[in-house]
């Protein structure tokens, strides 16, 4: 690939065009100190010519029911045989009470795969939340869990996204797409579905217009090609059906060092939200996501291309449990202490990303 390829990409990139693969590809030919600085510079641009200077956050809360799972992925480090020493199991009261003390906007739940947190049990959750908190934001269940409630209850996709719905669920997150790419999934996760049913589980929740999230793990011993093409499957994904609200890089957590004992470096995460917000046309928004990326890796990645910071994420324990050493939750104030020190003005916003109020204008 020539170096003019390369250039032409930026170009095209900064100034929102569409890339075509071999562009995209292009990106990431020389990462060059130089070069590394003039793909930031293309995403800042793009990213302004979308946002202007704002960078938005939620009040939110994850929720974790159960860390027991039968999956077994190589590279996990929150998952747990249910005799293992560090499983846990939520229940009920302990959720309800937990949302109830805090009042966040919104509310993340993902889980194990287990038999401890059944389809109907699960079920049941979202509808106590949405009868007792009306107004709060049920992002709930990953394409992973989605397609194990289908099994175990014996049901279609297409029913089961159905009564999550009914039952008072918004949204889907993105997490268990981890990196497209089939030599990683055989080594790493082969029991978990493949990417083209977590794809067409997405395009099924699009179609029934539920929202989604989109994410990629890297770091993992994953080639710069692979990155590159698994952005361009999310952006054909999302041609097609529509429904992807924020893509969001997950760096891979190290924890006990069975896989590596480094995740990727500050600059391979920076370098990945550029390459997100260039290629990503058609997915609106971009997430640095803090716990797994450290606060301040974050907050410069606004100047990177991405245009949210998450949330106040109290009771996180995917990240943590992996080994993350980010603080396990952040006030407002901190939150936006934080995007202000970047050079960026804080938004505070709700789950569909709409509503957005000045969070000083409260």
């Amino acid at each position: 690939m020539r170096t003019n390829d390369g250039k032409r990409a930026l170009e095209k990139g900064a100034g929102g065009e569409r890339l075509n693969a071999e562009e995209a590809h292009a990106l990431v030919q020389v990462l060059s100190p130089d070069h590394l600085h003039a793909l930031g510079a293309a995403a800042f641009k793009n990213r302004c010519n979308r946002y202007g200077l704002k960078a938005t956050y939620i009040f939110n809360q994850h929720i974790n029911p159960s860390n027991v799972c039968s999956l077994a992925c190589a590279f996990c480090n929150y998952g747990a045989a249910s005799d293992a020493p560090h499983a846990y199991s939520l229940d009920e009261a302990e959720i309800l009470e937990s949302v109830a003390t805090l009042e966040p906007s919104e509310v993340h739940i993902v889980g194990g795969i287990n038999d401890i947190w059944t389809f109907e049990r699960s079920l049941q959750l979202i509808q106590s939340l949405r009868e007792r908190f009306p107004d709060l934001f049920i992002k709930a269940f990953t394409a992973v869990e989605v397609a194990a409630f289908a099994r175990s209850s014996r049901q279609s996709i297409a029913d089961v996204l159905a009564a999550l719905t009914a039952a008072g669920m918004n949204a889907m997150p993105g997490g268990g797409a981890e990196i497209f790419a089939a030599r990683l999934r055989a080594k790493y996760w082969r029991n978990k579905i493949s990417a083209h049913e977590w794809l067409e589980i997405h395009q099924q929740a699009h179609a029934m217009g539920i929202t989604t999230n989109a994410t990629m793990l890297f770091g993992i011993g994953d080639r710069w090609d692979e990155r590159v093409a698994h952005m361009l499957t999310l952006r054909e994904c999302q041609a097609r059906s529509g429904g992807f609200e924020c893509f969001i890089p997950l760096p891979f957590q190290p924890g006990g060092g069975n896989i590596s004992t480094a995740g990727p470096s500050v600059a391979e995460i920076l370098a990945v939200l550029a390459l997100a917000r260039l290629i990503l046309d058609n997915i609106p928004h971009l997430k640095a996501y803090w716990p797994m990326a450290g606060l301040e890796t974050a907050a410069a990645g606004l100047s990177w291309g991405a245009d949210d910071m998450d949330g106040t994420i109290k009771e996180e324990k995917v990240a943590h449990m992996a080994g993350a050493r980010t603080p396990i939750g952040l006030a407002r104030r901190k939150m936006e202490e934080t995007i202000s020190l970047g050079g960026f003005e804080a938004v505070e916003r709700d789950g569909w990303f709409k509503r957005q109020q000045q969070a000083n204008g409260r």
